[in-house]
């Protein structure tokens, strides 16, 4: 429907208002586009710039941390030396002997400590008798004489195997009172362990075995974090064997540092390629328990190193980056060593040969999910070209909804001319048709005279109504009707209206039906204007009535207002036209299908007269049912 109404005539303007919305739409479309894409060149050249230039200032403030790094490297390096957080500084001997500081910085070793142990013919005769003879008390008596020895190596050695002896004797408290004393011993090892940690593990074993888990559970816990802190030179299997074992007992699963595992696998690379180690002293590795950096001074005597895990490579990344910058590190094999992995734009690199450092380092800014602020500029440009728009798109609406409006007044105009034309077609068509025939003499009988007399009378009457209408509707819309009022008894008023508007529709089979109740209501009126818009609703009321032939004029009134109420069951209004008929020129659909003869002028003239005096114009209708108008004037007061 709103497609055919906006394709009538004159279509000529629809394209062209269609052709310069669409031209002066994409003008400012290409325009923003245009300029949003070369600030979007432009911030990226200035955030490469950035990135590059952050990534200068990150190469060399890593290249002044490595250095002292470096410098932490050479002799001395022992106890004395202070080492950044996640940093340990190592010590291997050309023997094989290794040493870490800070004391218990490494969680196991290369190799383990050197400690005395005592010769193994020692203890030979008690573990014949234990093994053997199958002499439990007697290997007893032999492991506490050896226990009392002044060697801590023989005195370690005795009392772990007459703790043993006591376990399968079970004597219980003998065997944890042995596990004490060897816990005493301090740089002596037993079967290659330290004496205090076999002790603590015989304790908690003891403590298992006669189920006593609160004792269990303190024991396990201590050995736990002895083991955690490096209070042992352990080797790897070592300490995985032992650190399960606590957590077992613990019923807990293992939770090391991965930077502590760093470091210690980091030693252990070390040691394993001590013998190789190149001419550049520094190195990034990347290792199953994280990365580490590994500087180091080969001398003859000793190789002194350095190793910091990962926890030191992301505070030096976080110290040395601004805070809206991510770094990552990656090694000469493209591992990514710490950070998410690099974007592939917008990114600075600085590879390892060219900033002179152990890893290639990436800088760039936030992910584009993460989302990037847009600068200032680019904002202002967005809010322009969005008023830009809202401006146009304002404009554009007004227009098209004034082009509508003057479509739809002249869509209307034209059928008021039709309708008009029509109205006085068939009048004058009668009167030229009759006064032909009364000059040609043509009607000789006097009734058949006497007819048609009538019939110039109505239809002269007929005319004259049509155009003090036309004249009193563009007197009201040029604003120069000037209202007579008076004071005026509107009872009797509506009274010789509906009586003079009865004797024009009998003949045609109407009956106008008035209920009143006999009082007078007066107030102050024009005659005339009040008399012709009860005529326009008596005659809309007959016109759209064609089956119920009756209609019903009702008056009520209070102190201050009257109302005259027109109802008839004719037609009815649609809901979404009732809005409109008040409106200059508008017909209802329905009149226009049935052929309703009609100017669309009279209830415009209806809406003006009752507004000039100070009222209001109601209609409540219902298709198939009926209309019901209401004229609301204000009274004077007075009713007799």
């Amino acid at each position: 429907m709103q497609l055919r109404h906006w394709l009538r005539p004159p279509r000529q303007l629809l394209v062209v208002f269609l052709a310069v919305a669409l031209m002066s739409a994409g003008a400012v479309g290409w325009l923003g586009w245009l300029l949003l894409k070369q600030d979007a060149a432009l911030d990226v050249q200035r955030r490469q710039e950035r990135l590059d230039q952050a990534a200068d200032r990150a190469a060399a403030a890593m290249q002044r941390s490595i250095a002292d790094l470096q410098a932490h490297a050479n002799p001395p390096l022992g106890p004395n030396v202070r080492f950044p957080p996640g940093v340990s500084g190592i010590s291997i001997r050309p023997g094989g002997g290794v040493t870490a500081w800070p004391e218990g910085s490494l969680l196991y070793y290369p190799v383990s400590g050197v400690a005395p142990l005592a010769p193994s013919q020692t203890f030979a005769d008690g573990e014949r008798l234990e093994y053997s003879g199958n002499d439990l008390a007697g290997a007893a008596r032999v492991y506490s004489k050896s226990a009392a020895a002044g060697d801590p190596a023989v005195r370690a050695g005795a009392l772990a195997r007459l703790a043993r002896v006591r376990r399968k004797l079970g004597d219980a408290d003998a065997a944890l009172r042995a596990y004490d004393q060897l816990a005493q011993i301090e740089h002596a090892d037993v079967e290659g362990l330290p004496a205090a940690l076999v002790a603590r593990a015989g304790r908690a074993s003891v403590f298992e075995e006669t189920s006593r888990p609160s004792e269990l559970r303190q024991e396990a816990d201590a050995l736990q974090r002895d083991i955690r802190r490096g209070r042992w030179q352990l080797v790897k299997a070592e300490y995985e064997f032992y650190s399960s074992q606590a957590s077992a007992w613990l019923d807990t699963k293992p939770a090391d540092a991965l930077d502590a595992l760093a470091r210690a696998d980091a030693a252990g690379w070390l040691w394993q390629n001590r013998a190789s180690l190149d001419s550049m002293p520094r190195r990034s590795i990347a290792l199953p328990s994280g990365p580490a950096l590994v500087v180091w001074q080969s001398l003859p005597e000793r190789l002194y190193a350095v190793v910091a895990g990962p926890t030191y490579l992301a505070s030096l990344c976080s110290e040395v980056v601004p805070s809206d910058l991510r770094c990552a590190l990656s090694d000469s094999e493209g591992r990514t060593l710490i950070g998410d992995r690099p974007p592939a734009r917008m990114v600075a690199v600085r590879a390892a040969s060219a900033a002179g450092l152990p890893w290639t380092l990436h800088l760039f800014g936030p992910s584009e999910a993460e989302g990037i602020a847009p600068s200032p500029r680019r904002r202002l440009l967005v809010l322009v070209f969005a008023v830009v728009a809202l401006v146009l798109a304002t404009g554009w609406y007004f227009i098209l909804r004034a082009m509508s409006r003057e479509l739809r007044v002249s869509r209307l105009q034209s059928d008021f001319v039709a309708a008009v034309s029509h109205e006085f077609r068939s009048p004058l068509t009668s009167l030229s048709h009759i006064a032909e025939m009364l000059a040609g003499d043509r009607i000789r009988s006097v009734d058949d005279r006497r007819k048609s007399y009538d019939v110039l009378v109505r239809d002269t009457d007929r005319l004259r109504r049509l155009v003090e209408g036309l004249l009193d509707f563009g007197r009201f819309e040029a604003g120069a009707a000037a209202l007579r009022l008076e004071p005026l008894d509107i009872t009797d008023l509506v009274r010789s209206t509906v009586a003079e508007f009865q004797e024009r529709v009998a003949p045609d089979g109407y009956s106008i039906e008035m209920t009143d109740d006999g009082s007078s209501v007066h107030a102050c009126a024009d005659r005339e204007a009040l008399s012709r818009a009860l005529w326009n609703l008596l005659d809309n009321a007959v016109k759209y009535s064609p089956d119920c032939r009756t209609v019903w004029v009702d008056m009520t009134h209070d102190d201050d207002r009257v109302s005259i109420v027109i109802r008839d069951r004719g037609l009815g209004i649609p809901a979404h036209e009732q809005r409109e008929i008040f409106d200059r020129f508008v017909r209802g659909a329905d009149s226009k299908a049935r052929r309703i003869r009609g100017t669309g002028i009279g209830l415009a003239m209806v809406r003006e007269i009752v507004r000039a005096h100070g009222g209001e114009i109601q209609v409540a209708s219902e298709p198939g049912r009926g209309s019901r108008f209401t004229m609301v004037l204000r009274s004077a007061g007075g009713v007799a």
